[in-house]
């Protein structure tokens, strides 16, 4: 009856210890899965405050274009107007009656 008894209890520490064996390795899979999830937040905030950076640079890009564009518009009224008067100056030298 002993030798049951004896039996039956190391039968017992020896689920009890595949169990703590079992938790232990959940414990580390769960740390693993940690370690994973701060180092995608960590790669998360990095990528946002680029992403943010690049909108930066393209907002700048965007208000050089307006005011290139603003100069262009204005030169080429200039260049227009040049153009007529340098038109209406030969014109005018060679007799050609105007409207």
């Amino acid at each position: 009856m002993e030798t049951t008894k004896k039996g039956t209890q190391v039968d017992r520490l020896d689920r009890i210890e595949d169990k703590i064996d079992k938790l232990s390795n959940a414990i580390v899979a769960l740390a693993r899965v940690e370690e994973k999830i701060m180092s995608l937040e960590e790669r998360r905030v990095d990528s946002h405050e680029r992403l943010n950076r690049l909108s930066g640079k393209i907002d700048d890009l965007d208000a050089g274009f307006v005011d290139l564009r603003a100069q262009m518009i204005f030169t080429q009224r200039i260049a227009w107007v040049a153009a007529i008067g340098a038109i209406s100056v030969i014109l005018a030298y060679f007799g050609v009656p105007t409207v």
